[in-house]
């Protein structure tokens, strides 16, 4: 009997999880746009300032996609790993708190003891000529991706998508970093997060950086007075 209880159990937490998603099947035949799959509160928000907000930040997001450069030459004899990544231009450093556990995708007790300890950055920003040099996470810096938001809360409480970091070296060596990746987050976070990319020669050049800026504040600017 409680073989079959705890089976009922499993059966009733995978329907759960999934409820939403048939919710969503159920906005989308009647209409309902794709805002509201993206962040549900769309809905009670005026449909085209959040419509300009969220055109900013979809073109952010975009900017890796369409700016960070594919290998070359420089590429031939080294080993890619994909949990190595840089900073391609100084980022404002805010003090954080640890997130919850549960937060994390993949998170376990281990990870709990080494990464919750000791001081952990949010990227808030760009870094501006007016960020002093101890709130800077300084251009080459190299960082190690730890893990991601737990998809599930993500993809169905539209949370915002974070990933934490340890910091290789410079004056945080050994600091824990949160940055967005994606999601419904604020512009700001948004730009510093596109500015941590995959680790190799090509993407050091100054120019990635410069151009990947060009375009990311404007955006900022755009979206800025719609933000909430």
């Amino acid at each position: 009997m409680a073989t079959r209880d705890r089976a009922r159990h499993r059966r009733s937490e995978r329907d759960d999880r999934y409820g939403t998603f048939s919710a969503a099947v159920e906005l989308i035949r009647h209409g309902e746009t794709v805002l509201t799959l993206i962040d549900p509160a769309a809905r009670d928000r005026d449909p085209e300032r959040f419509s300009r907000w969220l055109s900013a930040r979809l073109a952010i997001a975009e900017l890796p996609r369409l700016m960070l450069p594919g290998c070359d030459e420089r590429c031939r004899d080294i080993v890619h790993d994909p949990d190595a990544l840089v900073v391609l231009s100084d980022l404002a450093l805010d003090v954080t708190t640890p997130r919850d556990a549960t937060w994390w995708s993949g998170w376990n007790e281990t990870l709990e003891r080494e990464h919750q300890v000791g001081r952990m950055w949010f990227a808030g920003a760009p870094a501006m000529p007016q960020t002093p040099p101890p709130a800077r996470l300084r251009t080459g810096t190299a960082v190690r991706r730890i893990t991601s938001t737990d998809p599930f809360w993500v993809t169905y409480d539209a949370a915002t998508q974070e990933t934490l970091f340890r910091i290789i070296d410079g004056p945080q060596a050994g600091d824990s970093l949160v940055a967005v990746t994606f999601g419904p987050a604020p512009l700001l976070p948004a730009l510093a997060g596109v500015l941590i990319a995959p680790d190799h020669p090509p993407a050091r050049d100054r120019p990635v950086a410069q151009r990947i800026l060009a375009a990311g504040w404007p955006a900022v600017g755009r979206g800025l007075p719609y933000e909430e």
